[in-house]
């Protein structure tokens, strides 16, 4: 019997063109990618949100080694300095971001304490009671705010007692003669929906010819309010005649 063809498959052979050409794709590289990416967050995030660009970019560091050693069966070099440059550029951004936004609310902070100040040290300590409401229960700290108090009771005996706090009538009586001054910001933090921040002053007069100062601590909280889409501040507490922790004393 004649030999017949075989009908059987052949293998292909090793170095046929479709098998030399495959390359494996790093799945370290698609980490770094993938972290590079989700690094937005720490954006939006405290500073333990930057782990996320750090380990993005010590993946991709560790995959550009990998695909280096392994190249050229192993592709992934321009997914990992993709994942690369996006995690660094959030580790850059998002501190900066972070350290300015606290350094705007710290200042937004000690110019609201000055104004409280300001208030009593021109005669107006209903305006400067005001400023403990909170932002949408506030009046407007107009002329006719005198008016508000005598037409409302319980107002009216928050002003009372408000006057007849020791701290409160000592700057009354100063008025001009004292100079406040900001001194320290104690501690500053970021909560729920709103940011306190604790101010320390010095208010200097002088008496018998002799400069003297004393300190008083405000914490404030700037509250977000979601019905304007704005934040408002609020004096929360008051410390009179406190010792700076910058010189040694417990602070607020």
């Amino acid at each position: 019997m004649p030999d017949m063809p075989s009908e059987r498959p052949h293998l292909h052979a090793a170095d046929e063109p479709d098998v030399l050409d495959y390359r494996a794709i790093s799945g370290l590289a698609l980490l770094a990618l993938s972290a590079g990416l989700g690094s937005s967050i720490a954006m939006m995030t405290s500073p333990p949100g930057w782990i996320i660009p750090l380990g993005g970019i010590a993946l991709g560091i560790a995959a550009l080694r990998r695909v280096e050693r392994y190249a050229p069966v192993l592709l992934g070099r321009k997914a990992a300095l993709a994942g690369l440059a996006l995690s660094t550029v959030f580790l850059v951004a998002a501190p900066t971001a972070w350290f300015l936004y606290r350094r705007q609310v710290e200042n937004e902070a000690r110019q609201f304490g000055a104004l409280w100040f300001d208030f009593l040290l021109k005669n107006e300590p209903h305006k400067a009671l005001q400023l403990r409401e909170h932002p949408t229960s506030r009046q407007p700290l107009d002329d006719a705010l005198w008016q508000f108090y005598p037409k409302h009771s319980e107002s009216r005996g928050q002003l009372e007692g408000f006057l007849r706090e020791k701290g409160i009538r000592t700057l009354l009586a100063l008025g001009d003669k004292a100079t406040v001054r900001y001194y320290d910001t104690e501690s500053q933090e970021a909560l729920d929906n709103r940011d306190a921040v604790h101010v320390v002053y010095a208010v200097t007069f002088h008496l018998g010819g002799e400069p003297t100062t004393f300190f008083i601590g405000l914490s404030m909280d700037r509250v977000r309010v979601p019905a304007t889409g704005r934040a408002y501040w609020r004096l929360v507490t008051r410390s009179d005649g406190m010792h700076p922790r910058a010189l040694g004393g417990p602070g607020m």
